[in-house]
């Protein structure tokens, strides 16, 4: 009855595809929560400046439209996390720790150098407090930080820690290997330690070492080895957990969509498809995916309120926007009533 009704009223509606809608609802979420958080906490965050604007320069990336103003505000506010990046380590117990926005939004431009906020002097200013806060054994770590302040995933292990700086300065090393560079003897280090210590075999620590692999120019049949032990992790229902034999979250699904993409995998192959499949059911109405906090050592059940949603839901947009073909919306010409009734049937 609702088809008659449009074509009767001369419209062609486009239906798209249920993993674009996901893709639109779930930006629209990290959108209005990290402005919802800015408002109310008053604060710059490791979380949602820093994934607000991985997750819309990826949404630039796959030519979605992006506002001006979301980007601008966000990196202004993530920007926050950075204005000491330049002073000396502060070697205070708890004080000492590598900055996880730092981190993150090197390799973020490391992965999108076409889209990213960063300038050249900001990135250098990076790498040198990466130069810095690097551990005499070559790891970068979060440990120097109370327990109740590194809440897994996001501060999972200094196995992360450590991936994360090493696909951080990849793109800083000097092309010509003869070159002297502390970012290399850096990464060196980093490399030997990693090497030297077991795998905690979480779905992050894995993703990240096949992200670095692939960096680093392993390989193909090498890297096609690691692309199939990283598939094997998924669960029956499509999805990925974040630890062994664990449930499927938006979290580890996301990421492993991204990562499996950066590393050639092509988006028709189907264990991706199932990936995709689980979080386009999984989605709430409002655009965020549901998680599950994990607990972590010297918290109590309730006494560390972390934005897991916010972390699941932002990996879960960007391992859609590597995995779907953007398909653009086509607004049919009708009057805003009529464009309100078709958002509110969809």
């Amino acid at each position: 009855m609702i088809a008659i009704s449009l074509l009767l009223c001369g419209l062609v509606v486009e239906e798209r595809p249920k993993p674009v809608r996901a893709i639109e609802r779930g930006l629209g979420f990290l959108e209005k929560d990290a402005a919802k958080w800015r408002k109310e906490r008053q604060c710059a965050t490791c979380h949602h400046g820093t994934f607000t604007v991985w997750a819309f320069a990826e949404a630039k990336r796959a030519g979605y439209t992006v506002p001006a103003d979301i980007v601008t505000e966000n990196a202004t506010w993530y920007k926050e996390r950075l204005k000491d990046i330049e002073k000396p380590r502060d070697t205070r117990p708890g004080w000492s720790m590598v900055n996880s926005t730092a981190l993150n939004l090197a390799v973020m431009a490391a992965m999108l150098p076409e889209q990213t906020a960063l300038s050249a002097d900001e990135l250098k200013k990076i790498a040198g407090h990466l130069l810095r806060h690097q551990e005499p054994d070559g790891s970068w770590s979060w440990a120097t930080a109370p327990a109740k302040n590194r809440p897994p995933p996001f501060f999972e292990s200094d196995e992360v820690a450590t991936l994360l700086g090493c696909l951080a300065l990849g793109p800083l090393v000097p092309k010509d290997s003869q070159e002297k560079s502390e970012i290399r003897e850096a990464r060196a280090k980093a490399a030997k330690w990693l090497a030297d210590h077991k795998p905690t075999n979480t779905t992050q620590a894995a993703a990240y070492r096949l992200l670095a692999k692939f960096q680093n120019g392993e390989p193909q049949r090498r890297l096609q080895e690691d692309v199939d032990r990283f598939l094997a992790r998924q669960n029956k229902d499509g999805g990925w957990p974040q630890l062994p034999d664990g449930a499927s979250d938006a979290y580890a699904t996301g990421q492993a969509l991204y990562v499996l993409n950066v590393a050639g995998v092509k988006s028709d192959r189907r264990e991706v498809q199932r990936g995709v499949e689980f979080l386009t059911k999984t989605q709430n109405e409002d655009g965020s995916w549901p998680m599950v906090r994990r607990g972590h050592e010297g918290v109590t059940p309730g006494e560390f309120k972390v934005p897991i949603i916010y972390f699941g839901s932002a990996w879960a947009t960007i391992g859609l926007m590597r995995s779907v073909p953007n398909q653009p919306t086509k607004t049919p010409s009708a009057s805003d009533s009529l464009l309100k009734t078709l958002a509110f049937l969809d």
